[in-house]
């Protein structure tokens, strides 16, 4: 299989100045999950929590914190990730039984999953923040006297991702943590950025998430085919969309990402796609691109690696 690569680069622009390692820091007592890889975030001056504090809700609602809080029920993966990425998941005392990294969360009480919550367990466990991906069971939390966060979602904008790692470092005071999370995101996709901006564009691409429903531009992964300058079969879906056998075979994409290509590979009508006939389907890791938290990066990294062979070093 020959590896489509994107037209001919343009002149490349003036190189980004190397900026110096940031020093090593004392960090909080319990082990930080490392997600870290070169190159490291830039210097910054060294920050101070600051409370109380305001965070605005999804809803637009101000939640006020007079002090970090102690006994966290994070209801969702990234959330757990991201505490326990900036050394704040010994305060974690609940989550849902969906949730399985990192390996520290097998000693964290489940109280319920994605669709069923045990809020009675919640209240015995006294928490003092309930965070949610959904709003389905705010109304009954807060009804029963519990502290309630949602935040914005992350799932139409790649970039949000950092301001929700500061904004975690911020509630649970851990602003430094946060921050050195933060730009080594954001410094990351300011390489990948860099490095592709002489290309004019890349390969076409289908990422099958099962039962041939695929993401649109509007959403996380597609903003990443942007990144990537990948050109998305699926442009004209809103956030995401079921496409049909036919519609995917005239759009001819050169790539196909899916996390069961042997579902693709043994459908009949896909035989003529190239992917299909070189057996090139790209197996995607869920457990990173499916969840926008701290190793999100890593899936990113490894699709750019994988349709740029060579570029990225």
């Amino acid at each position: 299989h020959k590896q489509i690569l994107p037209s001919t680069p343009i002149t490349a622009p003036t190189p980004i100045p190397i900026t110096k390692e940031i020093q090593s820091q004392k960090f909080p007592k319990d082990r930080i999950v490392q997600y870290f890889s070169a190159p490291s975030p830039p210097t910054y001056e060294k920050l101070t929590a600051q409370f109380p504090l305001t965070v605005i809700a999804r809803d637009g609602s101000e939640i006020i914190f007079n002090k970090p809080p102690e006994r966290i029920v994070a209801y969702d993966a990234a959330a757990v990730e991201t505490i326990f990425a900036i050394g704040q998941g010994h305060k974690i005392i609940g989550t849902h039984s969906w949730v399985s990294h990192p390996v520290e969360v097998e000693n964290i009480e489940k109280v319920g999953d994605a669709f069923n919550m045990n809020i009675e367990r919640i209240l015995d466990l006294d928490a003092d923040l309930v965070f949610l991906f959904h709003p389905t069971f705010k109304e009954e939390l807060e009804k029963a006297g519990l502290k309630v966060l949602l935040l914005e979602s992350v799932d139409d904008d790649l970039m949000k991702m950092a301001d929700t790692f500061r904004t975690w470092g911020q509630i649970t005071g851990a602003v430094n943590e946060a921050e050195i999370l933060a730009k080594n995101f954001e410094s990351r996709i300011a390489k990948i950025k860099f490095i592709l901006d002489p290309y004019h564009s890349g390969p076409s691409v289908f990422q099958d998430v099962g039962d041939l429903w695929t993401p649109g531009n509007n959403t996380l992964m597609g903003n990443v085919f942007q990144l990537l300058k990948l050109k998305n079969v699926a442009h004209d879906v809103d956030n995401y969309g079921q496409l049909s056998p036919e519609v995917i075979i005239d759009r001819n994409p050169q790539i196909i990402i899916s996390s069961n290509p042997d579902l693709l590979y043994q459908n009949p009508a896909f035989n003529k796609l190239l992917p299909i006939k070189n057996k090139s389907i790209f197996k995607s890791n869920d457990d990173y691109l499916g969840i926008p938290g701290p190793r999100f990066i890593l899936g990113l990294e490894e699709l750019a690696n994988e349709f740029y062979p060579g570029i990225f070093k």
